[in-house]
């Protein structure tokens, strides 16, 4: 019959049940309570997370739901050691242990990846959100033995809810300030001996909260539905298998940037151009899971999805019409893997496996800037003229012909704008990626307390780019995001492999401690800038000014092609402790860590264009720590903390003078969350009480540590109260969220060229009061 077996509603408003290293227990009979172990697959087979010698912070689905969590950054505030929770669908600030890929081009990849049912996920704008799910998995450091791909910083794993042995359901609605309106349910359906369907959706909406000071409504708004439906057959003999289907529609506003010398309160800004962050996602998967003769499984992941994205912002976070970015996304991706499973019993186990994966990716950009601020801010930061900001092209060009002529090619002629008075630069890429790879993982018990890990993959990624950046038609072209355009598409092509691997050793000193020693590498693939291009023609090695001259700044087919920037790799350490002790009411887990990076992966800023390059190297080296005390049968607390050290070097001048000895940007080097959870019976049924609360330090923005967009430390304190029926049918909460309504930005930006303003993004959303109600039958 198909269906899980642990009950579906068990520990549903635990709120942290399952933070960091454990399920919280409680039993009310003669028997006190006591931590019980959760089961994870960060090794791609069923463990309990106190045999796995690796750093992982587990969440359930109830966790997910009742803390209101959706997207997977809204882990990181309880994960300590990971940050970056903007409220885009970008990964370009996601760090992990120090370590985040700061570039958000299509020929990109970033070095955390997400998976949902064991199938990739990390493109932006096509990451779903979390909604109906088992379990959510955190795994930092190096992945790339199981993983795959782009795990160089840690993986995300999340895992859907399967269909029960029995017709059961639950509906779930919320709602809370900001217009917030929350709806979630789900069916189970078992429609014979050997098939069981399982439809969950959601609908999600909420309003702007941060006020726009040149008009139009409140930024920050947001809406999704979601819809996922799945099926498990095991009428085969000794074959199980699901299809899972979901789709996805969600819209929000995107980046919100606030110019630092605007004036108001920290969540005022002045806008022109209302923001949008738009996906519509699909996905299929189908797992087939075989057991063979002897123990070991077979299974099959077979992976289909396909998104559209469209995103814009105000880049400058002015009233004026400066700068917007703009982003336009299609992608089908495609991917297979096969694995050989031992079944965790004698003193050898293995997984073996292999995949393949293809993805096409078709997006536009487009930098759009007000001619007027371009050629204000080049006559004062190239030419040293004390111009007026505020200065129009044709002002100029009366006051300053020589100056105009030389830099815009006015001739001396009046000035003549280009539609609309914008100078709009874009270009259209298409990605054509694959890649396959071979992995094996094994552990062999010398002893009863004594084993020893050994994982090895090898991986090729090939990628062809193409480009397509026409000049505009704009004396002022050249001047903000591109240097160089193209005469018809050019394209790149290239292929990088890499062999990974992890050795660990762990030894179970008794039967409630177990420690853990791990060595392992991590590689990320290379890629292409999606708006700087290569040279070819041997001449322009000989006087790049003169072939830029007689070209016109134009490359084609024949003598250019996209820059790229090869793989970056890590080598990470890790000595790790976990403990189970007072008679398994306390949960103790510890890592000390400590990586080196090489040929890092990095965008830098020239003007408003965002290049990558490789770039010397980042060390980082710090301790996590989590525990859960069940202090009394009723009372339980987790903690977390997280303590990190980083530094960079070796970044070109020209793109960073002062790099460097710098940290690396979202690395606060102290963070924790703590939340305590009371259970009180009561006539109705039980009451639970939990209190959160997450500390983040102060951490730089960027790599080149600027003051002027530090980002302060913050803490958040939310509160939750449940109260749950005597027969688990119903549950009604209310809740605060941000309950002394703490301040703080996503990200910063600092002055860029041309006028340009220094920025911070994202202002906290102010205080949350809401309530929720849930039924069950």
């Amino acid at each position: 019959m198909p269906g899980s077996t642990k009950t579906l509603h068990s520990n549903r408003h635990a709120l942290a049940s399952a933070i960091g290293a454990a399920v919280i227990a409680v039993s009310t009979g003669a028997s006190a309570a006591e931590i019980e172990e959760v089961t994870v697959t960060a090794q791609m087979r069923a463990e309990s997370l106190k045999d796995v010698p690796m750093a992982v912070s587990a969440f359930t689905g109830d966790t997910v739901k009742n803390s209101n969590l959706n997207d997977f950054k809204d882990l990181f505030a309880l994960t300590p050691g990971v940050s970056g929770e903007t409220s885009d669908s970008f990964f370009d600030s996601v760090s992990v242990r120090g370590v985040n890929n700061n570039s958000f081009g299509s020929g990109s990849d970033p070095a955390l990846g997400v998976f949902l049912d064991g199938v990739y996920q990390s493109r932006a704008g096509a990451t779903p959100s979390m909604y109906d799910l088992e379990r959510v998995e955190v795994v930092k450091g190096p992945q790339g033995t199981l993983f795959g791909r782009n795990t160089a910083s840690g993986a995300i794993s999340m895992v859907s809810r399967k269909p029960g042995d029995s017709f059961a359901g639950e509906v779930s609605v919320g709602a809370g300030q900001f217009g917030r309106q929350d709806f979630e349910g789900s069916l189970d359906m078992p429609l014979s001996e050997n098939l069981a369907v399982r439809i969950a959706g959601i609908h999600q909406r909420e309003d702007g909260r941060v006020e726009n000071l040149a008009g139009g409504r409140d930024l920050g708004a947001s809406e999704s539905d979601a819809m996922r439906f799945t099926a498990v057959y095991d009428g085969f003999e000794s074959t199980t298998v699901t299809l899972m289907a979901q789709y996805e529609d969600r819209v929000s506003d995107g980046t919100i940037y606030r110019a630092l010398d605007t004036d108001g309160d920290y969540d005022q800004v002045y806008n022109d151009v209302q923001g949008l962050d738009e996906s519509e996602i699909g996905d299929v998967i189908l797992t087939v899971e075989h057991d063979l003769a002897g123990g070991s499984t077979l299974t099959s992941i077979t992976g289909y999805k396909t998104h559209n994205y469209t995103y814009i912002e105000d880049f400058d976070g002015t009233a004026n019409p400066v700068d917007v970015f703009v982003r336009d996304q299609s992608g089908d991706f495609f991917s297979q893997e096969f694995r050989l499973t031992s079944n965790n019993s004698g003193m050898f186990n293995y997984v073996l496996g292999a995949s393949y994966y293809q993805e096409d990716i078709d997006a536009f950009f487009a930098g759009i800037d007000d001619e007027n601020f371009i050629c204000s801010g080049v006559m004062a930061v190239d030419y040293e003229l004390d111009v007026n900001p505020a200065a129009s092209c044709a002002e100029l060009a009366l006051a300053y012909p020589d100056d105009m002529d030389d830099a815009f090619g006015t001739g001396g002629d009046p000035w003549e704008y280009a539609p609309g008075q914008l100078s709009i630069e874009a270009a259209d890429t298409i990605g054509e990626y694959s890649g396959w790879g071979v992995f094996a993982n094994t552990t062999f018990d010398f002893t009863d307390s004594t084993s020893l890990g050994l994982g090895i993959r090898y991986t090729q990624d090939n990628k062809t780019y193409t480009v397509d950046s026409p000049w505009p038609d704009t004396w002022t072209a050249g001047w903000n995001y591109q240097a160089m355009f193209t005469d018809g598409p050019i394209t790149g092509d290239d292929t990088w492999s890499n062999v990974s691997g992890r050795a660990t050793l762990t030894h179970h000193f008794n039967d409630a401690i177990t420690g853990y020693a791990s060595v392992a590498t991590g590689y990320k693939s290379g890629g292409f800038d999606y708006l700087t291009y290569r040279v070819t023609d041997p001449a322009f090695g000989e006087d790049s000014e003169a072939w830029l001259e007689e070209y016109e700044w134009t490359v084609d087919a024949s003598n250019g092609e996209p820059n790229s920037f090869d793989e970056e790799s890590v080598l990470s350490y890790e000595l790790g402790l976990k403990a189970r002790l007072l008679d398994n009411r306390l949960a103790l887990n510890a890592a000390a860590f400590q990586y080196t990076y090489e040929d890092l992966q990095q965008a830098f800023f020239i003007g408003a264009a965002a290049v990558t390059r490789n770039v010397g190297e980042s060390q980082g080296q710090g301790l996590e720590l989590d525990a859960r005390w069940l202090i009394t049968d009723n009372l339980d607390l987790y903690l977390g903390m997280a303590w990190l050290d980083t530094e960079f070097t070796g970044a070109p001048a020209e793109l960073c003078e002062a790099c460097d000895g710098n940290e690396m940007a979202f690395s606060p080097n102290f963070s924790s969350a703590t939340v305590l959870t009371y259970h009180q019976a009561t006539g109705l049924g039980e009451l639970t009480y939990s209190a959160e609360y997450t500390f983040t330090g102060e951490q730089f923005s960027e790599l080149e540590n600027s003051e002027d967009v530090k980002l302060g430390s913050r803490d958040v304190v939310n509160l939750r109260v449940a109260l749950t029926s005597a027969d688990d049918s119903w549950t009604a909460g209310v809740y605060a969220e941000n309950l002394f309504n703490e301040e703080y930005y996503s990200w910063g930006y600092t002055e860029a060229l041309y006028n340009l303003p220094a920025t911070k993004t994202d202002p906290s959303r102010g205080r949350v009061l809401g309530v929720n109600l849930s039924y069950r039958f």
